[in-house]
């Protein structure tokens, strides 16, 4: 049997980090057994479903260097074929038109809700069709009464048994005749040769339901593996709530996809004790076997850690190159030549410090930002006391002709400190402050360096003047 997994996002919202592991999983089970992982956009609800968000969702996957095979397909124009099994299913009384109205549903859920375990039957659903009158209603799925219990095995819960009395007559078309979502997966699944359906734990219901279809249809069904959900640090279900839950905020905050992809491999998933380690040999190691029971922790913490790890391996020139694609995509900043060839000369003094293009980004923008915005943020952070230190400072600069490099300003602003009395800080934090606006950055005297000798005077006599008397 060809392996054929799928990933089918409804395009209702920015995809989700469960999404995007849920995505991860069905990649690395087809590639790991050889088969097949395909695309699939479940866009049949037309009152939620956005097109620009289809979009948004497929370029996040291409983000995250998951490759599908195969075109990407689109529930909706799937729609004659789901019509033709609903008609189908009319056809041998395995489902019926429901005329009720809200009324309707309200008594009956009321008087279902008195009745310990009892859930809504139709009062349509044995109905003949001469008895059914010419008006707007859905279609039900007749949910079977014996037998009552339905068994299926899990591969990752092991086996499982659901009492049907639990399983309302579920809609499977709409008034306007669309298929719902329990209907669409199953015809879609069967027509796409899925054979393994890789979700999360709260789709167990609707797993349920789309047996009951699969077991009236006489089709085999897919083998199903539920993942355990993802929670939050005080063990809650990961939310907006929670700030960051949709990969467009990682994106935004500029995380590696490398980084994404290996921290959320392990979430809910393990292979030995290996924390760090890149897509091929997560192909390699990945078994349905290894994904828990448990739902895992979302940690930002264990997040950066990763990140900072797959940033340090990359060579300069590629944190560069993302770097600026970075700049240009989430911070709208094309920067010229010259600023790229100082950036370039800046990263191997800050990479180790930061864990994503995003920290990366606010270290370096002392090198391309505005001078106003710049000389704003030195205007907060030095007093009066610093004008005369830094004056004096360039006065003697000027007076005499300096090698201009690191070892150099280095061995210059300490013999400087000794003959004037001030620790190396008197001076570093003003300089520091100065040319980058900020009281943190690698050391001053490679600052110095990238800058250049004329264009850090005219930096240091710009914040002079700005400092008020």
């Amino acid at each position: 049997m060809e392996i054929r997994t799928r990933f089918a996002p409804s395009p209702t919202g920015d995809l989700h980090i469960g999404g995007a592991r849920t995505a991860l999983f069905n990649y690395l089970f087809a590639k790991s057994m050889k088969g097949k992982f395909l695309l699939r956009i479940e866009d049949t609800d037309l009152k939620r479903s956005d097109s620009s968000l289809s979009e948004k969702i497929i370029n996040d996957i291409k983000w995250l260097n998951i490759p599908w095979d195969e075109e990407i397909v689109f529930q909706q124009q799937n729609q004659n074929k789901h019509k033709q099994i609903i008609d189908f299913l009319l056809e041998k009384g395995l489902a019926f038109r429901c005329y009720s109205n809200k009324e309707d549903l309200t008594e009956a859920s009321f008087r279902a809700n008195e009745i310990r375990g009892a859930v809504f039957r139709s009062p349509w659903r044995d109905r003949v069709v001469k008895d059914q009158p010419s008006m707007q209603n859905v279609v039900r799925f007749k949910v079977p009464s014996d037998p009552s219990r339905i068994n299926f095995i899990d591969k990752i819960r092991g086996d499982l048994s659901w009492d049907l009395n639990n399983i309302e007559d579920f809609i499977i078309a709409r008034s306007d005749g669309s298929s719902t979502y329990n209907l669409a997966v199953v015809v879609d699944d069967h027509n796409m040769n899925i054979s393994h359906v890789i979700r999360g734990e709260d789709h167990l219901t609707n797993t349920v339901k789309q047996l009951l279809i699969y077991r009236a249809l006489d089709w085999v069904p897919p083998i199903f593996a539920h993942i355990p959900l993802i929670h939050n640090t005080i063990g809650e279900k990961l939310s907006k709530r929670d700030g960051k839950s949709n990969l467009l905020d990682f994106k935004h905050e500029g995380f590696l996809p490398d980084a994404m992809l290996n921290y959320l491999a392990r979430l809910g998933w393990s292979y030995k004790n290996e924390e760090y380690f890149n897509l091929d040999q997560a192909i390699s190691w990945f078994t349905l076997e290894g994904i828990g029971k448990s739902p895992s922790k979302f940690d930002v913490k264990k997040l950066l850690y990763i990140s900072k790890k797959h940033l340090m391996a990359k060579p300069v020139n590629e944190i560069h190159e993302s770097l600026l694609r970075y700049m240009e995509v989430y911070k709208n900043i094309n920067i010229s030549e010259s600023c790229s060839k100082k950036l370039s000369l800046f990263l191997p003094l800050v990479v180790e410090r930061c864990a994503t293009l995003g920290e990366i980004f606010e270290s370096s923008l002392f090198l391309f930002e505005e001078e106003d915005v710049r000389l704003k943020k030195v205007l907060a952070l030095l007093d009066h006391s610093s004008k005369k230190t830094l004056a004096e400072f360039v006065a003697t600069i000027k007076s005499i002709n300096l090698i201009w490099n690191s070892e150099y300003l280095n061995k210059f602003i300490n013999t400087y400190c000794h003959e004037n009395n001030l620790k190396f800080r008197d001076i570093g934090v003003p300089l520091r402050i100065a040319l980058t606006g900020s009281t943190s950055s690698p050391s001053i005297v490679h600052i110095m360096e990238i800058l250049g000798e004329q264009k850090t005077i005219d930096r240091l006599n710009l914040s002079i003047d700005l400092i008020k008397n």
